[in-house]
Formats: C-alpha cells, sequence, structure tokens
C-alpha cells in the first residue's frame, strides 16, 4: 500500500471513530432533553414568598430562582440559582438511571454542602424528590421537596418538608413565586424556543434572522452551534407535521 493509500485509510479509521464518539454524546443530549420535557415549565425567572405556615406572614421571606437549560459535555440539565433562598442557593436537576426518574443535586444555602435528592412526577403532575440517606446531612434540612406549576405555568409552588416520624413528613416551608413577565406572550401567538420547544422569552440572531429561546442556557447553546440547533429544530418541527397527517 502507497503512502497516499494509507494516509487515507488512516484518516478513514480517525473520521470513523470521532463520527462513534460523537454520537453517544448527541444521543445522550437528545435523551436528557426529552427525559427533562415534561418539567419546561419550571424554566424562567421566579420571584416568590415564602412562608413557614400557609395563611401566615409570620417568619416569611422573598426570595428569586432563575431556572434555565444548561448543555455540557454533550449532556443536559436543568439549573437553578437562588441567591437568597432560605434552603438552597443553586442546584442541578437531571434524569437519572431508572426511566422517569429525576436526580436534584442541591447547594445548601449555608455552604455546609450539598443534599442529593430523587423522585418522579406523581399522577397530579407533582415533581416528588425524596432526599438521599446521608448522616451529614442535618436535622432539621428538607427531607422532601415537591415541586409544582399552577395558572398555566405562572405560578411555581415548591414545598419543603422535614421527616417527622416513619414515612410522615411535617411542613417547613413553602415558597409560592409569580413568573417575572408572566404577561408577556399570551394567546396563540407564543414564541418558540428552537432548542426545547419551551416559550421562548429571549431573541437571538443568525444569518440575519431572528430566532427565540427560553432561558440564558439554551441561548449559549444556540449561539455555540445555531446550524445545529436550527437542523435540529427543522426535524423536530417536521416530525411534528407528519403525525398531524
Amino acid at each position: 500500500m502507497n503512502r497516499i493509500a494509507i494516509a487515507i485509510a488512516s484518516l478513514t479509521a480517525v473520521c470513523t471513530v470521532n463520527s462513534l464518539v460523537a454520537a453517544p454524546a448527541e444521543d445522550g443530549m437528545a435523551s436528557d432533553k426529552a427525559a427533562l420535557a415534561p418539567l419546561q415549565t419550571f424554566v424562567g425567572l421566579w420571584r416568590g414568598v415564602g412562608q413557614p405556615r400557609r395563611g401566615s406572614s409570620q417568619d416569611a421571606w422573598t426570595e428569586t430562582a432563575d431556572w434555565s437549560w444548561k448543555f455540557t459535555d454533550g449532556r443536559a440539565t436543568l439549573v437553578f440559582a437562588s441567591p437568597k433562598g432560605k434552603f438552597y442557593r443553586s442546584g442541578k436537576l437531571q434524569p437519572a438511571g431508572e426511566k422517569a426518574t429525576f436526580e436534584l443535586i442541591a447547594e445548601r444555602a449555608d455552604d455546609s454542602g450539598d443534599d442529593h435528592f430523587s423522585g418522579k412526577l406523581d399522577d397530579a403532575g407533582q415533581l416528588v424528590l425524596l432526599a438521599a440517606d446521608d448522616e451529614k446531612r442535618p436535622a432539621e434540612a428538607p427531607a422532601r421537596i415537591t415541586i409544582r406549576t399552577v395558572a398555566d405555568g405562572d405560578r411555581l409552588l415548591v414545598l419543603y418538608e422535614k421527616r417527622a416520624s416513619g414515612e410522615r413528613y411535617a411542613r417547613l416551608a413553602e415558597v409560592g413565586a409569580t413568573r417575572v413577565g408572566a404577561a408577556f406572550a399570551k394567546g396563540s401567538g407564543e414564541p418558540e424556543c428552537v432548542v426545547t420547544g419551551g416559550v421562548g422569552t429571549i431573541a437571538v440572531e443568525y444569518q440575519g434572522k431572528k430566532y427565540y429561546v427560553c432561558c440564558t442556557g439554551c441561548r449559549d447553546l444556540f449561539n455555540d452551534d445555531p446550524e445545529g440547533v436550527l437542523a435540529e429544530y427543522r426535524e423536530r418541527k417536521a416530525a411534528e407535521k407528519a403525525k398531524e397527517k
């Protein structure tokens, strides 16, 4: 075999290996996005009030939470930042090993470490997360977190509970938050996020044309690879159109 043939064969082998390596990453991101899609309504900026006791303003506090998508190393997660959160200041929500199961890794507000939770959506559409057994977790730390949206996705309710006795839980507090800009894009003319299919609230541009994304994470992914994002978007829309026929 001459040198040119050897070079061609080597290049072909490298390309083949690269394609095999890239495919799992792409499949992983698509799989993560599909698994997390039912939680799309969490995405957005929220302003809320926490109440230890329902219907009472005693010891109440205010906090904000910014939920967004994050795409790194070929995987997709949902992340939140809550600088003044009473219990957690940030966290990452991702698909777990078991189908339709999610894992939450949350950073405690006092910088003492992370708490790990796992759970599923219940029949009412609430995400119910139970804390993993951890001797280092504070006794008064949340042992169960229930997250749900109401009012057509404009209200986010997060209930924190501690373990009482046996399988019982006792309320620590609930944060009721309203989506910032809740009146935006109501009705049939809602822009669509080209990355996730959620409601687009941030405008981006490519080759002189405007598109929309739902959060800063999707904006960053679009800016990094607009051709890839738009190609996937067109495929998704074509598949939706085919289903309608």
